[in-house]
Formats: structure tokens, sequence, C-alpha cells
């Protein structure tokens, strides 16, 4: 059983800066795992751990920088890394990037049984590339996944959590799944996993590699347009009390209590 993680590097939210076009540049900022993409790929070594012959396979699209995070999914756990990186890649929205990974797992990793997802990325919130990337696969899909119960090659049984209710599903596979839960335990990489993880090569593909247009990618392929990007501003109405700090703060509280 083969269990594909996409898992996407996202910016320090305090180091955002961005382009023209209103995109993020991502060029020399501080970045780290998309933390719901690490749930997705701690369900899946926990998958390996339970079913000895599941491989899984950790792919991302990105800069060359986001080796990083492809060293670090090896690191806890997965077997193979893939990184799809072009600079026609550059700008794509999430129905772009969904056709750039469609198109690199149907060529480089097609017999798949499970895709693992986050329910969303830090820096974007869309929630939309699993959806199209079921649609562009033709495989069934479940978002706000709480736990995996069980999977193999014919079926997943999980849990999914809206609000304070939990359903059960039953899914037939290959299908994805986008994960809003972290695992219990989290596997952290020791020293020595670290200097494995350096002994398996990071797979790079590039547009001309997937097979895609360049017209397909990048901001020429993202019908999607930034109107406008800016950093919310809070406004706080604060008073500094200096003295009789018990009685001040009673007050204050007996006076918003009655209203």
């Amino acid at each position: 059983m083969n269990v594909i993680v996409c898992i996407k590097q996202v910016p320090d939210v305090d180091d955002i800066k961005w382009t023209k076009e209103n995109n993020l540049d991502r060029s020399n900022m501080l970045s780290k795992i998309n933390p719901y993409d690490e749930y997705a790929l701690d369900f899946a070594v926990r998958l390996k751990s339970k079913f000895k012959e599941a491989k899984v396979i950790a792919i991302s699209m990105g800069p060359k920088q986001a080796q990083d995070i492809l060293n670090y999914a090896l690191a806890k756990g997965a077997d193979r890394a893939i990184l799809l990186s072009d600079k026609a890649f550059a700008g794509s929205d999430t129905l772009a990037t969904a056709k750039i990974l469609a198109a690199a797992i149907k060529k480089y990793c097609p017999d798949f049984s499970l895709i693992l997802t986050g329910q969303m990325a830090v820096d974007g919130d869309t929630q939309q590339v699993p959806l199209s990337l079921a649609q562009l696969l033709k495989i069934p899909e479940l978002t706000n996944v709480f736990e995996i119960r069980n999977a193999d090659k014919n079926q997943a049984i999980v849990s999914l959590k809206l609000a304070s209710v939990v359903n059960i599903y039953e899914i037939v596979t290959p299908c994805i799944l986008a994960l809003n839960h972290q695992c219990e335990q989290s596997y952290i990489p020791k020293i020595d996993d670290y200097i494995r993880a350096q002994n398996i090569p990071i797979e790079e593909y590039s547009l001309h590699d997937i097979g895609l247009d360049k017209n397909e990618v990048g901001v020429i392929g993202s019908p999607t347009m930034v109107y406008r990007a800016y950093r919310p501003e809070t406004v706080k109405d604060t008073k500094e009390i200096k003295e009789d700090y018990a009685k001040r703060i009673l007050d204050f509280l007996l006076k918003v209590d009655n209203k």
C-alpha cells in the first residue's frame, strides 16, 4: 500500500513579504512545514508502522528550499521524496497547483492507495487543493478527517469531526483524505533519522518532466486573481492602572456585568 502525503513549505507568519502581483514572496522568507500537512505526515507514518508493506511518498511543489521539509519528511519516516520545482510554477493558484500535483502523481507514483493532505495551509486557508486534486484524479475525497481507523487497498474507515459531532465513514480507495487533527503522538526525528534521510535522494521534476504546458501553470494558468493583500490591524482600547488596582478592576467588571 502506497501512501502519498502532499506537504507544503509555508512562511513564518511574522516574516511575510509580497510581490507586485500580490503573491507571497517566498525567496528570502523563514519557512517551515505547514502544520496541517505535518498532521497528515504523522498519520502516514503511523499507517506505515501498522501495515509493514506500506510505503510513504512525500511530495511538495515549491522552490529549491522546499527540500528542507522533504528532508524532514524523510527523517520522520517517509520512504520517497518528490520535489516539483520550476520557475514556471511561480504564482500558481490552487487550481494550477492541483494540476501540477495530479500530473506528477499520475506519472511518478500512480499505484497509490491513499493521498493524505492537511485540511488547509496557514498561508492561504483556501482548503481548495485537496478537492481540486480529487476531481483531477477522479477519486473520492473526505475533509476534516479526525482519525484514520483502518485502511487498505480496498477501503478506508475514518472519523470526521465537525463541531462536537464525530461521524464515521467508509470510503473506497484510492482516495484523498484531508487531515484536520494532530496525532496523539507526533514523532520527533532524531539525529540517526536525519543521517538515514541523507542517503535517500530527493527526486526533482520540472514542468517538462510532468508533461504540462506552461499556459496551464503559474500566473498565466491561474484563474484566481488576488485583488488586494494586507496585514489586518488590531486596535485595542487600553487603560493603564497605577493605583487602587483591585478596586478599579472590580468596578470595571461590575460595570460590564450590569450591561
